[in-house]
């Protein structure tokens, strides 16, 4: 019931406009067991601004890792924009099984689709 809740939450402030939750980042040399809820990891060499993978516990709340190619020649990818120290994801990302959400991660915030 308190999933339903916080999904409802989260929904209601996708319509909005307004965003819900706020992510920080940590880059890493590689991708934990068990992610943090409201972190963004990269796995990678920082000193080569060489990025592999992105993961992160869904937004929904479902708690499933979603795990997310950041290298180029491999599709689909996706890319990190880190300004300000907050991170931005590109594309959008789109679940089309399980909880079926949809969001960006712009300027560290989810905003629902």
């Amino acid at each position: 019931m308190k999933r339903i809740i916080r999904w409802f939450k989260q929904f209601v402030s996708g319509l909005s406009g307004n965003q819900y939750l706020k992510y920080k980042f940590k880059i890493v040399k590689e991708l934990p067991q068990h992610p943090e809820d409201n972190v963004f990891y990269i796995e990678g060499d920082k000193n080569k601004n060489d990025f592999w993978y992105g993961q992160m516990k869904c937004p929904c709340g479902c708690n499933d890792t979603l795990t997310l190619n950041l290298i180029d020649d491999v599709k689909p990818c996706w890319s990190v924009h880190i300004i300000d120290n907050k991170i931005s994801l590109a594309p959008s990302v789109w679940r089309t099984k399980n909880c079926k959400s949809h969001f960006w991660l712009r300027e560290g915030l989810i905003k629902w689709v």
